[in-house]
């Protein structure tokens, strides 16, 4: 068994669970920003919009970026260039410095996740390749919980800016480490690309259908998602009487937690249902989507924690089953020297979305309640899963197979 496709997960596991760390631990912090730097409620929602806007940009010239240069390099400069912006947004001294210290990050993590999944599905085959994804998603969520806690407990045990520094220091270390790994492994895999074969056309992934209904879907999945990430522990402070830590892990963890066994569900189930059905995948993202969806809306509307607790397992658990067969549906319909852009194009749209719905709320949360606002969002996950259901019967299997014997 060759373990080295393996170990570049593992590698890149850790890098990706320091982005998402930097990425959540702001949102625990709400309450000091609006004393010390006298954040607005909308300024504070626009935190997680400049980020996804600027991330969103970014990701259609990261995947250009990391299909034409070495990936290990782009996934290097990429951890040293977000920990430059994590020093900067230490040192910020008004609300509209915080806010362009996280449009640097966005800048800089945008380069990271288009390259590193086409790293990780050249190196693996479509046997392993939806577990692979998956097992390296699941920084994501571990790190949104330990982010959550983190910002909390350092903001107020230190001070809200050492808790950028320090996690900056972590990531630039780590960033040397990972470069001098991943130059040991030379990228190749089932799915290589010869270097002197014709490229495909990038127009080709927007002719393709079953593409926009994948992307739909994760707008969908991110509109949600990106609310949950930036307000959750806001609404449970406020509603709860909670200290910021209390609030940013009972926030993270029950979600995150429930998620991870979702992606360790549904992952390894879509590998063993695709080489039985095409559609498979698709299926279970169905399902994860027509699930989750009522759950959302009780997280905010649940009357007591432990009631908020147990809708936030649910959503989790069947959005971690939508997640984990995300990506491998998507790459099984965009052409193998085209995943960086066709990954990080989707990206870029879930991104806006995901902004967007996390700056409406801050803009309507006084003259709507939250509880509308979510309703609203899960209505448009189930809206997404009749596209799907259409595109598993229309399209995917024609579309899957002329990039398979492309």
């Amino acid at each position: 068994m060759n373990r080295i496709p393996w170990k570049i997960v593992a590698l890149l596991w850790a890098a990706f669970f320091l982005a998402y760390v930097v990425r959540q631990s702001i949102s625990s912090t709400f309450a000091i920003l609006r004393v010390e730097l006298s954040f607005t409620d909308v300024q504070l929602g626009l935190t997680g919009t400049v980020f996804l806007w600027v991330y969103a940009l970014m990701n259609p010239v990261a995947g250009h970026i990391g299909d034409k240069f070495p990936k290990h390099k782009v996934i290097g400069l990429s951890l040293v260039l977000w920990s430059i912006a994590t020093l900067l947004m230490g040192a910020a001294n008004s609300p509209e410095t915080l806010l362009a210290g996280r449009a640097a990050l966005a800048v800089a993590q945008g380069l990271y996740a288009p390259t590193a999944l086409a790293y990780i599905s050249l190196v693996h085959s479509p046997a392993t390749r939806g577990t692979a994804i998956t097992a390296h998603s699941t920084a994501q969520y571990v790190g949104v919980i330990a982010g959550g806690w983190y910002g909390g407990y350092v903001a107020e045990a230190l001070n809200w800016r050492w808790m950028f520094w320090l996690i900056a220091l972590a990531t630039v270390l780590y960033a040397a480490f990972l470069y001098a790994m991943l130059r040991r492994y030379a990228v190749s895999g089932p799915a290589a690309q010869p270097k002197d074969a014709p490229r495909s056309s990038i127009s080709g992934i927007f002719k393709t259908s079953s593409y926009w209904a994948l992307t739909f879907a994760f707008i969908a999945v991110n509109a949600v998602l990106w609310i949950v990430y930036t307000w959750l522990p806001d609404i449970l402070q406020q509603k709860f009487s909670l200290s910021a830590a209390s609030a940013g892990l009972n926030a993270t963890a029950y979600v995150q937690i429930s998620m991870i066994a979702g992606l360790v569900v549904g992952a390894p189930l879509g590998d063993w249902l695709t080489p039985r059905t095409v559609r498979g995948r698709v299926y279970l993202m169905v399902f994860g989507l027509v699930l989750s969806s009522p759950c959302v809306y009780w997280i905010a509307a649940a009357p007591t924690l432990d009631q908020m607790r147990v809708a936030a397992v649910g959503y989790g658990f069947f959005k971690g089953i939508f997640s984990g067969n995300m990506w491998a549906a998507l790459l099984a319909v965009v052409p193998n020297d085209r995943r960086a852009f066709g990954v990080g194009f989707t990206n870029a749209t879930g991104g806006v979305f995901g902004g967007l719905s996390s700056y409406l709320v801050g803009y309507f949360r006084g003259r709507f309640p939250v509880e509308t606002m979510l309703g609203a969002a899960a209505l448009l996950g189930w809206i997404s899963a009749l596209a799907l259901v259409y595109t598993i019967w229309r399209t995917y299997v024609r579309d899957c197979e002329r990039i398979r014997t492309a």
